[in-house]
């Protein structure tokens, strides 16, 4: 039986894989970035022989995806695939996505973990039971004073909305986005960016970047968290 020169190459790398950690100095971030990626995972597959490249593309359904390749050198054997994109008419969310799906592309195609990192495939298996819990879930009583109520729904004078401002996460989402994080064990800046970054599927730096979808999304991936702890 021939042996595959790829697969023998990376099962070489995945006998003394790089570690990567937490190193973005300064930027709450659970991961490692893509630079740190490029520099370790990148620069060891290149001693094996083995070249890793992609590219943000239209594939033949006109569906946005970034195009991967593993290839072995010498031999010209190719691992390649395609993995999807969401287009965005954000630039910096659209950057985000790119630079996130280079990055786990990279990490999936070699087995390479990170330190700290959840496991993705746990998180997107609650999503359809957050969405049906917080669709039966009746919505929560207001318990804060008038006062404060109101300061937290009007974070700006008042005037006009500003360009954007309906499609951006609303005061009620954030509010309860930081209830569910502190029931979730994420109450903490990093560890909650790190966990909504981790069901949007993309680097978030800031709650202040999501959208009213998003963040109904990762509300409902919490919601179903909760209720799985609250249940055990």
């Amino acid at each position: 039986m021939t042996t595959s020169p790829l697969l023998a190459a990376l099962a070489d790398f995945q006998a003394k894989p790089p570690t990567l950690t937490k190193n973005k100095a300064g930027h709450q971030s659970k991961y490692a970035d893509l630079v740190q990626v490029n520099e370790q995972v990148l620069a060891r597959l290149n001693e094996l022989g083995i070249v890793y490249t992609c590219a943000p593309t239209l594939d033949d359904d006109g569906k946005f995806v970034l195009a991967y390749e593993l290839t072995h050198v010498a031999s010209g054997e190719k691992l390649a695939g395609r993995y999807p994109l969401k287009l965005a008419e954000n630039p910096q969310q659209m950057g985000s996505a790119i630079t996130y799906a280079r990055r786990y592309v990279l990490l999936a195609l070699t087995g390479v973990a990170a330190e700290d990192e959840d496991d993705d495939g746990q998180a997107a298996s609650g999503r359809r039971t957050a969405q049906r819990a917080q669709q039966n879930r009746p919505a929560p009583a207001a318990t804060a004073a008038p006062e404060r109520a109101t300061a937290q729904r009007s974070p700006r004078p008042a005037g006009p909305p500003l360009p954007g401002d309906s499609d951006g996460i609303t005061p009620r989402q954030q509010s309860l986005l930081h209830v569910l994080l502190g029931k979730a064990g994420k109450g903490q800046r990093e560890a909650g960016l790190g966990y909504i970054s981790d069901v949007l599927e993309r680097e978030i730096t800031t709650t202040k970047e999501l959208s009213k979808d998003d963040a109904k999304r990762v509300i409902d991936h919490l919601q179903a968290a909760v209720d799985q702890q609250e249940q055990q």
